[in-house]
């Protein structure tokens, strides 16, 4: 419960970031910002009704580190596409690092599942890197880094249409809560 109290802290930071930002571009930035936040939070919120977290220790580890780390990017929120979006990035990509770390450590040691999480690894990391590349960007690049942030040109398209089923090319591993 508290896990989503943290989104929801999130998406109230976007909705001040809107309130100052009443212009197109402050529209386009802050739905940027809240596509990224959305897709940590429905990726979070599918695979953690499946882990039993209170009978797993490092899974419930795993979870409140990522929750630490999520608190830090609505922090940064205010100033993603300004002073603090090397942060607002970096905290995302540990977002959703930790969620690759999750998946790993619910679905087993098999190398079958090993390989299929290292295919699925490549789409969640590779965005929030381009996040962390664009926070650093400064002046005219800046303002012209929409490109890097937003989700319609970064590898989510790849890694949002991917179902575990799709991804591990026959394989046959899942996420249960057993």
């Amino acid at each position: 419960m508290f896990f989503d109290l943290v989104f929801v802290f999130a998406l109230t930071q976007v909705t001040g970031f809107l309130a100052d930002h009443l212009n197109w571009a402050g529209m386009i930035q802050g739905a940027a910002l809240l596509a990224v936040l959305w897709w940590a939070w429905g990726g979070y919120a599918r695979l953690t009704n499946a882990v039993p977290a209170e009978e797993v220790i490092p899974a419930r580890l795993v979870i409140l580190t990522t929750m630490a780390a999520m608190l830090v990017a609505p922090l940064a929120v205010p100033g993603a596409f300004g002073t603090h979006g090397h942060i607002f990035g970096l905290s995302y990509f540990v977002v959703r690092l930790l969620q690759v770390l999750l998946y790993a450590l619910a679905t087993g040691g098999t190398p079958e599942t090993r390989r299929a999480i290292l295919r699925l690894s490549t789409g969640f990391l590779l965005a929030p890197a381009l996040l962390i590349v664009a926070g650093f960007l400064d002046g005219f690049a800046q303002g012209h880094s929409e490109f890097l942030r937003s989700p319609s040109t970064t590898a989510w398209p790849s890694s949002a249409g991917c179902r575990a089923s799709a991804c591990t090319r026959g394989t046959s591993w899942s996420v249960t809560g057993s």
